[in-house]
């Protein structure tokens, strides 16, 4: 088995990106203050065709060269949007008719494998802060809470891990059948 070369591999430009049907979802990031946890939640949004990222609080904007380093440009193809509190980028997606849940061990949380999604909605999830996690106030604000189920001893995964877990089952369950 050959490896293939970056040449071989046919990605899209970024201009081709942002014309490509997205995934019905957007990416709000709760005061995550890694600035690479920012740039992995980037790529992972550009490889799944993600609409957005939504940037609050503490958590850093382009453009930045730490941020670069592990996003790797994918801050110039996805769309992005910095709000200073996370209840006003919420507000924004209600208006515009999205579900929002919280990823987040929570009382009553769904898990990941059993969340059943519609093709037809739209849907934003938030990841919370490397410490903290998603602020009460902003899980209170959202339709539901998304477990990821864990079976080993630790009680959380890193926000970047957490988030390509949950954009990747989205993407299968909302776009998968359309690539």
């Amino acid at each position: 088995m050959q490896k293939l070369k970056v040449t071989e591999m046919n990605r899209l430009t970024v201009e081709e990106f942002k014309k490509k049907e997205k995934t019905p979802l957007i990416v709000v990031l709760d005061n995550v203050r890694s600035l690479h946890n920012v740039g992995s939640i980037f790529r992972t949004a550009d490889a799944f065709l993600v609409q957005a990222v939504y940037l609050c609080g503490i958590t850093s904007t382009p453009p930045n060269a730490e941020l670069h380093k592990t996003a790797l440009g994918a801050e110039n193809s996805v769309e992005w949007k910095y709000f200073e509190e996370t209840h006003k980028a919420l507000e924004e997606l209600r208006i515009m008719g999205y579900t929002i849940f919280a990823i987040e061990q929570a009382r009553e949380s769904l898990p990941l494998n059993s969340i059943e999604l519609n093709p037809a909605n739209k849907y934003a999830i938030v990841l919370g802060n490397e410490v903290k996690g998603v602020q009460q106030t902003v899980v209170d604000a959202c339709d539901g809470c998304i477990e990821i189920p864990q079976y080993g001893t630790k009680h959380s995964l890193n926000v970047s891990i957490a988030g390509g877990i949950v954009v990747w089952e989205f993407f299968k369950k909302l776009m998968e059948e359309r690539n």
